[in-house]
């Protein structure tokens, strides 16, 4: 067998993403906005917001995602002169990252997957071991951002899952669903990569080095 661990995100590729919650939060800031405008387009803000944070974030200037999100909420209110918010933002959008819904084919890849498995995600740590515990998961290694103080799809946060698993770039195989995060960043440190493309997006020419829509393809890689 080729490789001797597999790496895998963990938000969209063994669980849902947030992108409900999301909805739901820009959907009751449209509704007590001064300025009425449509949830897609303070989604779209948000995001701008939270991106332009999370990319200065490392090192000495690292913040963890909860810290990362509550200043780009607070931004998304000030900006659309949101009135009086009559539900906890923070907490609908943290309470889903610690009991998130899973994929359907998640335990039966993490049962027949015969590999060690490192979950390297861009979450907080005891976020993200809420969210194992309660799906009742084992996996031999967990490396998020917090710990690596930096994320996807910078080097430092593959390079410590290598080195936890104690294998090299080219006996890992890194699992994820997004291109820009899981994809290049785990391709610009030598590591084999399979973008999970769930929603059957058209895939760029630059793509990964194998592609699938469900994990069961990820297990015929590993044959």
């Amino acid at each position: 067998m080729k490789y001797k661990a597999v790496f895998l995100d963990f938000y969209g590729t063994l669980v849902h993403e947030d992108d409900i919650a999301i909805e739901n939060i820009t959907r009751k800031m449209s509704e007590c906005s001064m300025l009425q405008n449509p949830p897609k387009e303070i989604a779209t803000y948000w995001w701008t917001e939270f991106r332009r944070l999370f990319e200065s974030s490392c090192g000495k200037n690292f913040q963890t995602q909860r810290k990362l999100e509550s200043i780009s909420i607070q931004r998304t209110l000030e900006h659309f002169k949101c009135g009086n918010t009559d539900f906890d933002i923070e907490e609908t959008l943290f309470s889903h990252w610690i009991k998130p819904k899973i994929f359907d084919d998640t335990m039966q890849f993490l049962s027949l997957n015969v590999l060690p498995v490192c979950i390297v995600s861009n979450i907080d740590r005891d976020d993200i071991l809420r969210a194992v515990h309660f799906h009742r998961m084992n996996f031999t290694g967990i490396i998020t951002s917090e710990d690596a103080k930096a994320y996807k799809p910078r080097r430092e946060i593959f390079e410590m899952a290598l080195a936890k698993m104690n294998v090299l770039p080219r006996e890992a195989l890194h699992v994820g669903d997004s291109l820009s995060s899981d994809v290049y960043g785990a391709r610009n440190c030598g590591i084999d990569t399979f973008w999970l493309n769930r929603s059957k997006r058209a895939a760029p020419d630059d793509a990964a080095m194998f592609s699938g829509g469900t994990l069961t393809d990820v297990l015929k890689i590993l044959q």
